[in-house]
Formats: C-alpha cells, structure tokens, sequence
C-alpha cells in the first residue's frame, strides 16, 4: 500500500469562524430525526443518499434531503442499513444496532489484505484530476460554547484523491471557486485570542485518506454483513506513550475499496507553543471520512468527512485553562462533474478572512447540512443588534 501519512498535527493558529443553516426544494423532498432505536438518542453523521445524491444528519440527528429518485438509503456504521423511498419515510426514522464483528482474528501480518487494498487504489479511486461540488461548515466553540459558524458552497477541482507513492503534495493540487458563503462569529475571546482557521489545502489534505498500519499498530480484523464488509481497527503498541491512536477502516471485501475511515488521535504529553502571552497545544484530533462509489465510473469519491481538534490555552504563568474545539464538515456532489471552474479564492488564505457575498436565497433553499436549534439560537443571539459582542458577519439585516 502507498497512501502517504499526511501530517495530521494542525497548526493551530488562532482565529474565529462563521456558518449558516440550509433548507430544501426538489422532486423528492425528506426530512426527518434519525435516532437509535435502542435508547431514543438522536445519531449525527448518519449517511442519507441513493446512488446520485448524498446528505448527513446533523448533530440534533435531522436532515433534509432532496433528490429527483425516490429511493433512499438511511446508514451508519454499527447500524443496520435501511433501504426505503421517500414516500415511506416517517417523521421519524429508529436504527437498530447491527452486530458488527464476527470471527474475530488478531492479525499479525496485514500484508494480504493490506496489499489488496493497495493494488487495487487506481481502479477503486480517481487518481487523476476531476471536479466535484463541496459544502463545508467550520464550528468553533469556546470552552463548551459556540463561538462561529460558517458555511462555504463551491467548486472544487483536485489534482487526485489518493496521494500515491508517485504523487507528492503541492499547494496547488486544490483549485477553489467559492459559490456560496455565510459566516458569523466572535471576533476574539474573552482573552483577547483570535483563532485563525486552517486554510482549503490545509483542510482538503487533512480530509485525505492516511495509512494507519505497519509497526506501530496492532491490527484487528473482523467481518460483517455476511461477509461483504471487513472491519480492519487499529491502535497504536503500547510503546507508543506519547499518541494514542486508535480507530478503523470499513473495507468492501468485493472490491477491496476503503468505504470508512474513523481515526482518533490523544496527545498524551504535547508540548506547549509559545504565542506571546499566551500557549497552546492540540490535545486530540479525530477523523472520520465516508467513501461512496459512483454508478457512472465505479469510482470511490469521499461523500463526506469530519475533522474534529481540540486545543488547550493557557498563559505563562498557568493561570488559567481554556478549550477550543473545532469542527469541519465537507459534502461533496456531482463528482467528477462537467463544469467550469473560474478559481476566485486563494488555497491558502484563513478561511474565517475569505470575504464573500451573502445570497440569502440560496441558504434558504439549501439542505447539504442542517443548522442545528443549538446553532440557530447562537446566530439569532450574536445578529441582534442589542448584542454587546463584536462581530465578523457577511449577513447583512
């Protein structure tokens, strides 16, 4: 296998974000709260899509879903999948826990079903320049508290998907058309701290697929769905004390494609960077990246990904400890699609800096991602012109 370890430890500056909410008109219109059947809790990141369109729940558990086919796939790993139109959806859809691992076995040398994977990258992904369509929705909160919210809607043309031994990075390898944006957010904190978001190459290269095996891991692999689907979980020896890293791939046994990635990364003794007054350290990061194949071509594009960071703050003198959790979502659409690209945005700028036009028409008839109630009543509390917060907005009352 060849997929290069991307440097999954964010330099994390300090910056603030923005974001909006997302509704929804076509042939086929559904919403509903996907919860666990078990316990009534509602279940986030949930896949939503038939074989042209794609969406997630939300962290309340709620989508809204627009296609011109009628049928529907309701799944999420753990989970059994639900197969349904959108005639037979009710306000409420219950997901039952699926077993997952059967014959068990440790394995102590990956190499054979590692190395089918590995051979068969470049029919299973694009590893060629393509475009595709993309939401991504940045959140910052602020010890426990929402602090921004932004969402961007574009266009994305990438040099590959996979980064194989022959293909090196670049920052060039994304060319970016912003389409669509809303943001909103605090400026600083109360600390007088700007936290600066990572940049699209940042994002879209820690969006990308890593090789979480060799000598620093052991392997588990266990089988599913009668066998159709191997779950290979990893996690780091215990040598390894400074980073715990734990996590799985969901592999097709019929292709050998990755369809799900899940990576969980603790920094047990991360060192603290100095930034003036004030130090940081990034103390997790998770990943987790879902694989769809296209009914066109039989290629895998990601249909969408989540990047999750936590940082520590404090001062010289320790005198207090704060928390920064971020949180991106990607959605990709129409992949490998047949459209112009005019790039009008740079790579590398701090995505909370981009400035963009509000189009409120096209947030009102967008349903990618659903704004949480939690999300909504911040927008409402930082929009009202009473507020006492200095605010960066592109939403003009």
């Amino acid at each position: 296998m060849h997929f290069k370890f991307i440097n999954y430890t964010m330099k994390l500056p300090f910056f603030l974000l923005f974001l909006f909410s997302i509704f929804s008109h076509s042939q086929n219109n559904t919403s509903a709260l996907v919860v666990d059947s078990a316990d009534n809790s509602p279940l986030e990141f949930v896949g939503v899509y038939n074989s042209k369109d794609h969406t997630m729940t939300n962290a309340d558990g709620r989508f809204q879903f627009s296609s011109s086919l009628d049928s529907i796939i309701v799944y999420s790993v753990g989970y059994d999948k639900l197969t349904t139109t959108s005639q037979k959806i009710k306000d409420t859809i219950y997901l039952n826990k699926s077993v997952l691992e059967l014959n068990e076995v440790t394995v102590t040398n990956e190499k054979t079903l590692w190395q089918k994977v590995g051979d068969s990258v470049r029919s299973n992904y694009p590893t060629y320049p393509y475009k595709e369509k993309f939401l991504l929705r940045g959140v910052l909160r602020y010890n426990g508290e929402i602090t921004r919210i932004q969402d961007i809607q574009g266009k994305l043309e990438r040099r590959t998907l996979l980064y194989t031994k022959e293909i090196d990075p670049d920052k060039k390898d994304f060319k970016v058309e912003l389409t669509n944006m809303r943001k909103v957010g605090l400026v600083k904190d109360e600390k007088k701290v700007y936290f600066i978001f990572e940049t699209f190459y940042q994002l879209f290269m820690n969006f990308t697929p890593i090789n979480a095996t060799g000598d620093a891991f052991d392997l588990t692999e266990s089988t599913f769905e009668n066998g159709n689907k191997i779950n290979l979980s990893f996690h780091t020896k215990p040598e390894f004390d400074n980073e715990k890293v734990v996590g799985y791939y969901i592999i097709n046994n019929e292709d050998h494609a990755i369809e799900r990635i899940l990576i969980e990364i603790d920094f047990k003794n991360n060192p603290y960077k100095e930034d003036g007054e004030t130090r940081f350290r990034t103390v997790s990061v998770e990943k987790e990246i879902y694989l769809s194949k296209s009914s066109e071509n039989n290629k895998y594009h990601i249909a969408s990904a989540k990047y999750d960071v936590k940082v520590e703050l404090t001062d010289e003198q320790n005198s207090y400890t704060s928390f920064y959790d971020v949180s991106f979502i990607l959605t990709t659409s129409d992949n490998e699609g047949d459209f112009d690209i005019k790039k009008n945005v740079s790579s590398s700028k701090d995505l909370f800096k981009i400035k963009y036009p509000y189009d409120q028409s096209y947030w009102n008839s967008q349903n990618q991602l659903l704004l949480t109630d939690e999300m909504l009543e911040f927008i409402e509390k930082v929009q009202d012109p009473n507020s006492e917060f200095k605010v960066k907005s592109n939403i003009k009352n």
